[in-house]
């Protein structure tokens, strides 16, 4: 069985220059080659990096199902790694925003990755899947509002926002997120990086997406309980995923730095990568499903 460090030593090495930046990301190919092929574009968080990302979230695994699985690398060096650049937003333990961020647009970075991506593999337009941790998961979020119509489902863990108003776009999301998070609170904090409650975004874009502001809830396993918003098909595209003792981190994870278990923050309660592969599965994932 190939492990998660194996598959992201297997991952291309690509660049993009963009606005006159070089910008990196690791892309792994769909096996067997053949297409068109659904894509994941997956979302380091401050401080860490593309492999770090692949090997945290596992969702490397999806080439062996067909997947393209792009990861990009953020422009602005961070606490050893490195971060996204989001709208009027400043880095985590800093007051003010960067004069190096004002030159960098990371929601439209991603828009390019999208159509480099397009030109270099046989993909399906209609089947591409973002996902991120942390600011990973904030910079989807924005991307959500800025292009979500180019986008099958949108899986947040640890950093959902909600940017837009009740008229942008509002693909399929699937949001993790730990009651026990310092980093990003769960009931909201002060400042703009982050403020409202993440049952209150989930809720705004349950709206945009035209679904019943009353979510079902559910408790799957002990400490989880699930929030599912109603559209008017009887889908649920719209979920939020609760972690009684999940602090900041990619919860289920065997990997020490997303999973948090150096910290002491982590949970294995509940298995996001398996629930992320599923939910891009049901929203128009893998091959047979199209």
């Amino acid at each position: 069985m190939t492990t998660r460090a194996e598959t992201v030593r297997r991952a291309e090495r690509h660049e993009l220059t963009f606005r006159g930046h070089r910008r990196r990301f690791l892309l792994l190919r769909p096996e067997p080659a053949g297409g068109p092929a659904p894509l994941v574009v997956d979302l380091h968080p401050s401080g860490l990096g593309p492999a770090a990302q692949l090997r945290g979230s596992g969702l490397g695994e999806l080439a062996a199902r067909g997947y393209a699985v792009a990861a990009p690398q953020g422009a602005l060096p961070y606490q050893g790694g490195w971060a996204w650049s989001l709208p009027g937003v400043p880095l985590a333990g800093e007051e003010r925003i960067r004069d190096e961020a004002s030159d960098v647009d990371d929601v439209a970075f991603l828009r390019a990755l999208l159509d480099t991506l397009d030109g270099m593999l046989a993909l399906d337009p209609a089947r591409r899947h973002l996902a991120g941790f942390s600011g990973g998961a904030r910079l989807a979020s924005h991307a959500a509002v800025a292009f979500g119509d180019r986008l099958a489902s949108v899986a947040c863990v640890g950093g959902v926002r909600r940017p837009g108003g009740p008229d942008d776009t509002a693909p399929p999301l699937l949001a993790v997120h730990g009651l026990r998070d310092d980093t990003n609170p769960y009931r909201g904090g002060a400042g703009p990086r982050w403020d409202e409650p993440v049952p209150d975004a989930v809720a705004r874009w349950a709206e945009a997406a035209g679904c019943a502001a009353e979510p079902v809830r559910t408790e799957p396993a002990p400490g989880v309980t699930e929030f599912r918003h109603r559209d008017a098909a009887g889908r649920e595209p719209v979920r939020l995923v609760a972690v009684t003792p999940l602090g900041h981190a990619w919860p289920g994870t065997p990997d020490p730095l997303l999973g948090g278990h150096v910290s002491g923050t982590g949970s294995d309660a509940y298995d996001a990568s398996a629930a992320v592969r599923r939910f891009f599965e049901e929203f128009g994932g893998d091959r047979t499903a199209h």
